[in-house]
């Protein structure tokens, strides 16, 4: 297990108190251990028990093993707050509070402590993904998720935040890879025609020597991906594991006393069809701009075949 004891627990989460029961956080560690090899995969998980049985780890493989600890960590307190609000007896269920010193919390203060939990835990995890893709470490650059973002015209984080802001997240952008994925392949491969391999081996093999085509058709690729990967995301993914920039987006746009509330179903199907309509007017112009340098990329169908046996209207 990559966390040993309460010491540990407690400098890792700045939340955990000394006479807790680090027994009782075992599991929850081990699950979020698992949670977490999900995303960076298990040759990272497995490099930091390796690292922790060194005797003498490098200062980067210290840094490395304190990274992924913290996600695990701080996930693992939450989990094991939201389970101890109420003390399990063998008669039934019951809260046990000091009268006189402590009082239960309300029901939003809950909320607002386990968003800033996940919002803690997610920029941890921001943290250790943006150390691993500074790195040359094979475990990470031979991972899934590292070989099917290369694939991608959208192939790190940085890019995709120049095409729309998530905050820096390079953990929603690997957990959006399969939604890029699907971008690219049934949208911009209809849209690109010929020119899709091309533009993608020119674009992953040499990408200094593109021409100025493939440099305008790249760019409108990449805005499309951008926008349409983020109007599938609103409404594929749960709203926790969207960067918060996202979700203020999805809050009432109204300022009134609701415009902090959750979105509702109508208001995330508006904001999704906007996205997805600046994403279509993307793969237009990418069909423009074909057309404008090859002509007879678009074979337009100007007039049906007639056939007289076709009959519209009956009597």
């Amino acid at each position: 297990m990559l966390i040993q004891n309460t010491e540990e627990l407690r400098y890792l989460t700045g939340s955990w108190y000394a006479s807790n029961d680090f027994d009782r956080v075992k599991e929850d560690i081990e699950d979020e251990t698992e949670e977490l090899a999900q995303i960076v995969g298990d040759d990272i998980i497995d490099l930091a028990k390796a690292i922790q049985l060194k005797a003498d780890p490098s200062a980067d493989e210290i840094e490395l093993l304190k990274l992924i600890k913290r996600p695990i960590a701080i996930m693992a307190t939450l989990r094991f707050y939201q389970t101890n609000l109420v003390s399990h007896d063998q008669s039934t269920r019951k809260i046990k509070v000091n009268k006189d010193n402590e009082s239960v919390p309300w029901e939003w203060m809950l909320d607002k402590d386990d968003e800033a939990h996940m919002n803690k835990a997610q920029r941890s995890i921001d943290r250790l993904i943006r150390f691993l893709d500074k790195s040359d470490l094979t475990e990470w650059t031979g991972s899934d998720a590292k070989r099917e973002s290369k694939a991608l015209f959208i192939n790190s984080t940085k890019i995709f935040g120049n095409y729309y802001p998530i905050d820096n997240s390079a953990r929603f952008y690997y957990m959006a890879i399969p939604l890029m994925r699907e971008i690219q392949t049934m949208e911009l491969r209809k849209a690109l025609g010929d020119d899709y391999m091309a533009l993608l081996e020119a674009f992953q093999n040499t990408p200094d020597d593109l021409t100025d085509n493939q440099k305008i058709l790249l760019e409108l690729a990449r805005r499309a991906q951008a926008l349409a990967t983020i109007a599938l995301a609103v409404r594929r993914l749960n709203a926790k594991v969207l960067p918060e920039g996202i979700v203020k987006s999805l809050k009432s746009s109204s300022q009134t006393v609701n415009a902090s509330r959750p979105a509702l179903t109508d208001e995330i199907k508006y904001f999704s069809q906007k996205l997805e309509a600046d994403a279509f007017e993307m793969l237009d112009e990418i069909k423009r701009e074909r057309h404008k340098n090859r002509p007879e990329a678009l074979d337009y169908q100007l007039l049906p075949n007639h056939d007289v046996r076709d009959k519209f209207i009956g009597t």
